[in-house]
């Protein structure tokens, strides 16, 4: 299952991005970066599960 890979991927970069912002040693510029890219990456998971459920619903 190919959704089920991507959408384990994409959690464990998410899981990378807040592990991150936790760090002290961010400076504001880079803790806004990750902050965006947690976002894209949320939506990438959001769109995954979407089209998961869209095929389980189909008959």
């Amino acid at each position: 299952m190919e959704s089920g890979t991507q959408l384990e991927d994409l959690r464990s970069a998410l899981s990378c991005v807040y592990q991150k912002l936790d760090a002290e040693s961010l400076t504001e510029p880079d803790r806004v970066e990750l902050v965006a890219r947690a976002e894209v990456v949320q939506n990438q998971i959001d769109a995954i599960q979407d089209a998961i459920g869209n095929e389980e619903l189909a008959p």
